[in-house]
């Protein structure tokens, strides 16, 4: 190696670390996550669903008037058999659900469909 060589690979700068990429799910696939220790999948394809989106719009236009209407969103998104598993998770000792409970679950089902989150 000539002198102007070795001079230049040992004032050469490191390379800088590679920019971590993106750890978000992919787009479209089943997330499978865990909300108040009951474990969920949240399937997008139930979201392209009319019916649904005609809930949803109800329950923010007069959240007070159409608050029942939560009950066959929630029912439609996570499908009849996760429907039925989430409440006998969220079961009280008593074997109820509490409204507040259940409220409690949706929040943070609602966080995690967060394409952000």
């Amino acid at each position: 190696m000539t002198d102007t060589a070795k001079t230049k690979a040992s004032t050469a700068k490191p390379r800088a670390a590679k920019t971590p990429q993106d750890h978000k799910p992919p787009r479209g696939k089943v997330r499978h996550v865990q909300v108040m220790g009951v474990d969920v999948d949240i399937d997008p394809s139930r979201l392209d669903d009319w019916d649904l989106m005609e809930t949803l719009y109800d329950l923010q236009a007069d959240p007070e008037g159409n608050a029942l209407k939560v009950v066959p969103f929630i029912r439609t998104l996570l499908g009849k058999t996760q429907y039925q598993a989430v409440k006998e998770q969220l079961r009280d000792s008593d074997g109820r659900i509490t409204g507040s409970r259940m409220s409690e679950f949706m929040t943070g089902l609602f966080e995690h469909m967060d394409p952000n989150s």
